[in-house]
């Protein structure tokens, strides 16, 4: 390409603001852009990471790492801009309009991966614990289950192609407030009859002829670990099985079954429950403290956002 052209000093400032890392293809440095990219995409996580769980008295919590990145991409690319050695081969992606479009894909392209494929999550409370615990990430898988948001704004709606499973641990609307999202366990499946009690919990599946030979409840297999004492009080920890699945559970020794405070549904005990047609019931590993399907009832199968595939 003609050795005459050099980047507009203005245009790069623009491009570093609105644009970052994307900067850099403008002024003719591909290895910079890619330094700058991966910087942010590295400094991102660590921000992500270090403001998952609020705390007012933390240094940090109101200061961004990424500040840094829209600080330095305008400065950087002003001065390559400024110091352009005309001579050099210009590359078919230094001009105002191919970097747009370079850009343009890029967005795209991640917008529909985490639209309709896989969503990063944090974990802002313990009532997954000890299996997912404050400040902890997850992606969530969301492929087939028919809920596609992006940043919270509903993209698109379709019938789920997928079935969850028990055992898996899923990100969901909040059946009482759907702009929040919840991470529980699922328990029981549509059709199930699910009773908790004596911090047990018995399964009876789904039987559609009701023959002689349907399965009768069956509780779910928990085997003890060890007594661990955190902030006064006693919690007993427990590897549970539900079919091919393990994982941990806590219990607290020094806290009852709230059964008063149980969701009631009509024809059962207090603490058991029936499962509908699409939907799901779900707890939290945490039991003493987590408000789950016990307390407001069971989760759509419109509701699921996805599930969890990963943990850091």
């Amino acid at each position: 390409m003609e050795n005459s052209w050099k980047p507009k000093g203005w245009l790069s400032i623009l491009y570093g603001f609105v644009l970052q890392p994307f900067t850099f293809l403008y002024v003719n440095k591909a290895k910079l852009f890619w330094f700058y990219f991966i910087l942010t995409v590295l400094v991102s996580l660590i921000d992500t990471k270090l403001h998952a769980i609020p705390n007012k008295e933390a240094w940090y919590q109101s200061i961004y790492l990424t500040w840094i990145i829209l600080i330095a991409c305008p400065l950087h690319s002003f001065l390559v801009a400024r110091r352009y050695d005309k001579s050099q081969v210009r590359k078919w992606y230094a001009s105002w309009w191919a970097t747009l479009v370079c850009f343009l894909v890029v967005f795209i392209l991640m917008f529909l991966g985490r639209t309709f494929l896989f969503e990063p999550f944090s974990i802002p409370a313990s009532s997954m614990s000890p299996s997912l615990n404050p400040g902890d990430q997850v992606i969530v898988s969301k492929k087939g289950y028919g809920n596609y948001k992006y940043l919270g704004m509903q993209i698109y709606k379709a019938e789920p192609s997928k079935a969850l499973q028990r055992g898996d641990v899923v990100v969901f609307q909040y059946p009482l407030n759907p702009s929040i999202d919840y991470v529980k366990r699922v328990i029981g499946l549509p059709g199930d009859k699910v009773i908790y009690r004596n911090k047990s919990i018995f399964i009876k599946p789904l039987c559609l002829d009701e023959s002689t030979d349907c399965p009768s409840f069956k509780e779910v297999e928990k085997k003890y670990k060890f007594t661990q004492k955190e902030d006064g009080s006693e919690l007993k920890y427990y590897q549970e099985s539900l079919g091919r699945v393990s994982y941990e559970i806590k219990l607290n020794s020094n806290h009852i079954d709230l059964t008063s405070r149980y969701f009631y549904q009509a024809g059962t005990m207090p603490d058991e429950w029936l499962i509908p047609d699409n939907h799901y019931f779900v707890l939290g590993d945490n039991r003493d403290n987590s408000l789950d399907s016990r307390y407001w009832g069971v989760v759509p199968e419109s509701n699921i956002v996805g599930k969890v595939t990963f943990k850091w």
